[in-house]
């Protein structure tokens, strides 16, 4: 009876070893848990950040190239514009040279026949 009482006891401090050793197991998977989501909620947070600062890198290039789009077109614009006013300038002085001609044409023509008529009277 003894050795069965000792048996008992035996396996009775045993398991309660054993549950013992599983709270003191459970308890460090526990931490070893918390501790990978810490990890984990890190290279979480980590990755938007790099992932933020890539959409603001390529939203600064987008927008550096807008600008220079824009700055090129208003370039041509200006160009455009310049050789349309010198187009028109230029077309304006040939209009203006040509009526100055016209006009100096049409003055010696009316001097001519000025002298014409002074010259011989009323028959021409």
């Amino acid at each position: 009876m003894t050795a069965r009482i000792g048996g008992v006891l035996l396996v009775a401090v045993l398991a309660a070893g054993g549950a013992y050793a599983y709270v003191q197991d459970s308890d460090w998977d526990w931490r070893d848990r918390a501790e990978a989501r810490e990890v984990a909620r890190e290279a979480r947070e980590h990755a938007r950040e790099i992932a933020r600062e890539a959409r603001e890198h390529a939203r600064e290039q987008a927008r550096e190239a807008r600008d220079l789009s824009r700055s090129s077109r208003e370039a041509q614009r200006e160009a455009a514009r310049t050789a349309r006013d010198s187009a028109r300038e230029a077309a304006h002085e040939m209009r203006d040279a040509i009526r100055e001609q016209v006009r100096a044409e049409r003055e010696a023509l009316r001097e001519m026949r000025r002298d014409l008529r002074r010259d011989w009277g009323t028959v021409y």
